[in-house]
């Protein structure tokens, strides 16, 4: 009769050892599955800060290079301000002279910021992914002066435009001579719109505004390489900050 009631008692208590065991076993199991899963999506953010980083890098230098696009224009466009100027104050018989280098003196190239790697970390709420405070807070800070060095930019520009619709004579200021028009009017119309002798009369209003409006276009110029300068320096300061945690892995 022991060993008939000892054998179940027995069998019982190596079963339940065996259900104790794989309970381990599976709870282990899940803990393990559960630290790779959380390691690997820690490995996704990392990489997604990481491409964030380089995206921003990239923007950097576009910006960098596109500066200097800009400010070899606006050299150009000072230079034909400055000739323009020039040969009005030596009154000219010719208008001719003037107009060759009006055009030129009014146009330069745009810098427009790369921004798009920005524009998506703020925008699709991403800006919590990118870790190190220190890297966020300067990326932040650059875009915020170069939004506000840009916003002076476009003021001083909308003013220095202003000068052109100053012209309230266009007619006799000889807009319709301009080198790039003279084609476009024909010879015909050309004489029945004939401008007049303004650029020898320096007191006429004409002349006044004009010599005005280069004086502007010359220290507006300026202005804008300064303020494009400032930003390319920051731009460069922030892409050395930037590089060593773009291809980072750690």
């Amino acid at each position: 009769m022991e060993n008939k009631t000892g054998k179940p008692t027995f069998a019982a208590g190596r079963y339940f050892k065996y259900a104790i065991g794989e309970i381990v076993l599976v709870v282990i199991g899940i803990l393990i599955a559960l630290q790779i899963n959380n390691w690997n999506e820690l490995r996704k953010l990392k990489l997604q800060e990481n491409t964030y980083y380089c995206k921003i890098f990239e923007d950097l230098t576009a910006d960098i290079n596109n500066v200097d696009s800009t400010i070899v224009s606006l050299d150009k466009r000072q230079i034909a301000a400055k000739k323009l100027l020039t040969n009005l104050l030596k009154i000219q018989d010719d208008k001719a002279v003037l107009l060759a280098d009006y055009l030129a003196a009014l146009r330069s190239i745009k810098f427009f910021p790369t921004k798009a790697a920005i524009n998506d970390v703020t925008s699709s709420g991403k800006l919590e992914n990118l870790k190190n405070e220190t890297l966020k807070n300067a990326i932040l800070e650059f875009y915020t002066n170069q939004n506000y060095a840009l916003g002076v930019v476009d003021g001083n520009k909308q003013q220095l435009s202003q000068k052109v619709f100053n012209y309230t004579d266009y007619t006799d200021f000889g807009l319709q001579e301009l080198p790039l028009y003279k084609d476009t009017f024909g010879k015909e119309l050309q004489k029945l719109l004939k401008s007049k002798q303004w650029q020898k009369d320096p007191s006429s209003f004409l002349f006044r505004n004009l010599k005005d409006h280069m004086n502007m276009t010359i220290i507006i110029c300026e202005r804008e390489k300064d303020l494009l300068r400032s930003i390319q320096t920051s731009a460069n300061e922030l892409s050395h900050l930037i590089k060593p945690y773009c291809n980072s892995n750690d």
